[in-house]
């Protein structure tokens, strides 16, 4: 038993989310110097995959009753990292925005706890892409683009077919209700190549409407005009 732990461990305050993607109220505790040194290592890594698998293991170490998060959506480990961030170091960030009018850098100020998730009325994971059949989709998450990104086929275009043979969760018929996952990868890609362009663009609809992190930040510009920026990726608050 450790005493000065123990004392510690007393001391650390507590908060309450809700989880993007279900409505499900979690709590959280900041992370301590242990977990930000680990953050710290894989930011200067520079290592996108590395960056993500430190987050990852930092939101299991920090709220409860979260033992995998590298299955949640990645909107939710944006927006449960941007909530952690806030209350482990400070609510407040000054990212250096270039305005794309001017080519000026522009101080900007942001509460991270302003910060939503969008999600569009139109938005579905059920794709009819005939009257008797139905994908259902999972989101993207923190396993699947780590994995993603090793896949030698993933590349360019390639990328959103590997991305959803990965993320297509069940095929439903009118006689069944058939587990995608448990399928060999290679009779998924099958299906996926089978289908029409049409179809197909009921699946990237579904990739480019998927919920995503967003804030919109007015700002002058030395011209004297008022405009307009807005935030949708982790990189956006922090650069």
């Amino acid at each position: 038993m450790n005493i000065l732990s123990d004392i510690l461990k007393s001391s650390i305050p507590n908060y309450e989310i809700e989880l993007p993607s279900t409505g499900k109220k979690i709590t959280f505790r900041p992370f301590l110097v242990k977990e930000e040194k680990v953050l710290l290592v894989a930011q200067q890594s520079n290592d996108y995959n590395e960056i993500l698998r430190a987050m990852k293991n930092t939101i299991e170490s920090c709220f409860d009753k979260i033992e995998n998060a590298g299955e949640l959506p990645l909107f939710d480990i944006e927006y449960m990292f941007l909530n952690l961030r806030a209350k482990s170091i400070g609510e407040i960030v000054n990212p250096i925005f270039i305005c794309p009018h001017t080519n000026e850098n522009i101080d900007l100020e942001i509460d991270l706890l302003d910060v939503k998730v969008e999600k569009q009325k139109d938005h579905t994971n059920k794709i009819n892409i005939k009257d008797d059949i139905t994908i259902t989709m999972k989101y993207p998450s923190v396993n699947i683009v780590t994995k993603e990104d090793k896949d030698e086929k993933a590349k360019g275009s390639e990328y959103f077919y590997d991305l959803a043979a990965k993320c297509i969760e069940t095929i439903e018929t009118k006689d069944e209700t058939i587990d995608v996952t448990m399928l060999p990868k290679k009779e998924v890609e099958e299906f996926i190549d089978n289908l029409t362009n049409d179809q197909f663009s009921m699946i990237l609809n579904f990739f480019s409407t998927t919920p995503r992190l967003k804030m919109k930040v007015d700002y002058r510009t030395s011209d004297g005009v008022e405009r307009e920026a807005t935030f949708t990726t982790l990189t956006d608050f922090f650069g």
